[in-house]
């Protein structure tokens, strides 16, 4: 949750190395790369929290290649080198919404200030994420993320079918909620128009979803059908939603 992975994109590797032990200091990992185009496969496949790169590289600038990523990730920090101060390019930076733009030669304190602010905005942003985010305990071992579709048993996901997935997230909708045999069966069952009703199946795939969470997570309401039924706080009746 808390890890902070930061691209470093510099062709000069005498400098990478200089600054390396500070940025180690910093964040978890540092993934390195030499030129404008390595960087962008590299931010492609690694999709790190904070770019770190100078304007004059080979290949693709500096500039170029954080207005190609910024166009597509708006979430990214990015933090920019230039032993040049020139004015137009300062302009062009400022339109990226930057931490930082830094002159070489890059001072240690301003670098680390740099480092520590895209930091804090990650890790805000990842706060604002999960606050915002239907997650619910169903026991002690067990967690059901409403938006992501995930379940999760001691924080390992449990691999569900496309059918138990899509169960799961119906009764999760609403906990109060007595879902009726016909509700379900036409949940799960829309993309096949053509298939008849049968109760038999929506009973037949309670049972395998049973397998993987919590039996009472899942009531059976007599003559009815299905209720959502997540972990209570003994002190206030309320589903613990975490």
């Amino acid at each position: 949750m808390n890890k902070i992975s930061l691209l470093y994109i510099e062709d000069d590797k005498d400098i990478q190395e200089i600054y390396l032990d500070l940025i180690n200091e910093e964040v978890d990992r540092v993934h390195l790369a030499h030129d404008g185009e390595e960087g962008y496969a590299l931010y492609l496949n690694i999709k790190p929290d904070i770019i770190l790169l100078d304007i004059n590289m080979p290949k693709v600038d500096g500039l170029s290649l954080a207005k190609k990523i910024r166009e597509a990730d708006s979430k990214v920090k990015i933090i920019i080198t230039t032993a040049y101060g020139e004015q137009d390019k300062l302009l062009q930076a400022i339109e990226l919404y930057l931490i930082k733009y830094i002159l070489k030669p890059i001072d240690p304190k301003i670098l680390k200030e740099a480092l520590l602010k895209a930091k804090s905005e990650v890790l805000a942003s990842r706060e604002d994420e999960v606050a915002s985010e239907k997650i619910f305990s169903l026991d002690e071992e067990h967690i059901w993320n409403f938006d992501t579709e995930k379940l999760y048993e001691n924080s390992i996901e449990v691999k569900l079918t496309k059918n138990e997935r899509r169960l799961l997230k119906l009764l999760s909708t609403n906990e109060n909620k007595v879902f009726t045999f016909f509700e379900i069966f036409d949940y799960i069952s829309y993309e096949d128009f053509d298939k008849s009703y049968d109760a038999g199946q929506v009973r037949a795939l309670v049972k395998l979803l049973r397998k993987k969470i919590p039996k009472e997570s899942v009531l059976n309401i007599y003559g009815e059908g299905y209720r959502f039924n997540p972990l209570k706080e003994h002190s206030s009746g309320a589903s613990r939603i975490v």
